[in-house]
């Protein structure tokens, strides 16, 4: 047996085609689809772990063994990162950062300007040509940033 359509459900179908049929005009153009992040689209979060883990990989370039003098450590961008470390004095070094998260980080060594830097997991590279007997580093996470710092401090390889 074939079921006919209820004669309100034809009655709304009908209606709705005729709405957009005025034959007055062109008609109108078709929204074109909005971009979701893609952190809306069922993508989870990377966790506290995982986002530490990017960040030290990014900036672990060069071993212990490698370097002369090695210095590093992490933290989360809401905790940011203050450090004074102690070097030889006209040597030169070479600071490393990364951050991997959402957002950016102002990234401050020695008394040079501060530097945005995006917390999209790669290393940035500052270069001390002439080292200070101590070094300052600071990384402040800028408004609305989150993730994870990881800095290491190298002199030239052996």
């Amino acid at each position: 047996m074939i079921r006919q359509p209820a004669p309100v459900v034809l009655a709304l179908a009908l209606a709705a085609f005729a709405s957009g049929c005025t034959g007055e005009g062109p008609a109108p153009a078709a929204k074109s689809p909005t971009a979701v992040p893609s952190a809306t689209r069922g993508t989870p979060p990377a966790s506290p772990d995982l986002l530490a883990e990017r960040a030290s990989s990014a900036v672990s370039g060069i071993s212990d063994e490698e370097a002369a003098f090695v210095e590093r450590g992490q933290s989360t961008v809401q905790e940011g990162t203050r450090n004074l470390s102690p070097l030889t004095k006209g040597m030169r070094y070479e600071v490393v950062v990364a951050c991997a998260g959402a957002g950016a980080v102002e990234v401050t060594i020695g008394a040079a300007p501060s530097q945005v830097q995006n917390c999209d997991g790669k290393a940035g590279t500052y270069r001390i040509e002439s080292a200070p007997a101590e070094l300052a580093i600071a990384v402040k996470g800028r408004p609305g940033a989150s993730g994870a710092i990881a800095w290491q401090v190298n002199s030239e390889p052996r």
